[in-house]
C-alpha cells in the first residue's frame, strides 16, 4: 500500500500513530498526521505559512484533541474515513498532478489542506494555508533546485 511513500512521508505515518499513542483515540485521525508532519518535518509550516510556526500549530492541533487513556503501542489502529482519503487519494493524486514518483510529507500535507472534513485541514485553512498557494510553493521550490 505504501510502495510509492517516500520516507519521511512514512515515518510521518508512523509518528501519527504514535500520536494516536499518547492522546487516545479508537482511529488515526487527520490531527494525528498533521502532528506526525510536525515532528517529521520541523520545517514544514514556515516553508508554506511564515507566518506561523510549528509550535503553534501543534498548540491549536492540541487544544482540539481530548485525551483519554493511552492505546498500547501494539494494538492495530485503523485510519478514519477522512485520514484514508488524505493518505490514499489526495496524497498520492498530489504527487501525480506535480509530476512526481514518490508521495512524500508535502503531498500529505497537501492532502489534509484539501480534506474538508479533517479538522487538521480547518486549523491550516483557518491559518491562511491554500492548497493553490501550496502548489506554487511547491513549483518555485522545484525551481529554485534546478
Amino acid at each position: 500500500m505504501f510502495e510509492r511513500f517516500a520516507e519521511r512521508a512514512r515515518r510521518c505515518i508512523f509518528f501519527a500513530r504514535q500520536s494516536v499513542s499518547e492522546y487516545g483515540s479508537m482511529t488515526i485521525e487527520t490531527e494525528h498526521f498533521l502532528l506526525g508532519i510536525l515532528r517529521a518535518d520541523p520545517d514544514i509550516i514556515r516553508r508554506f505559512l511564515p507566518s506561523k510556526t510549528n509550535d503553534e500549530i501543534r498548540a491549536e492541533v492540541a487544544k482540539g484533541i481530548a485525551v483519554t487513556a493511552k492505546i498500547p503501542k501494539h494494538v492495530d489502529i485503523p485510519l478514519s474515513e477522512e485520514s484514508e482519503r488524505i493518505i490514499l487519494t489526495y496524497a498520492a493524486e498530489e504527487a501525480d498532478t506535480l509530476g512526481h514518483r514518490d508521495v512524500d510529507i508535502d503531498h500529505l500535507l497537501l492532502g489534509i489542506v484539501r480534506e474538508e472534513d479533517g479538522t487538521a485541514g480547518q486549523i491550516l485553512r483557518s491559518a491562511g494555508l491554500s492548497v493553490a498557494a501550496m502548489r506554487e510553493q511547491m513549483l518555485l521550490d522545484e525551481t529554485a533546485t534546478e
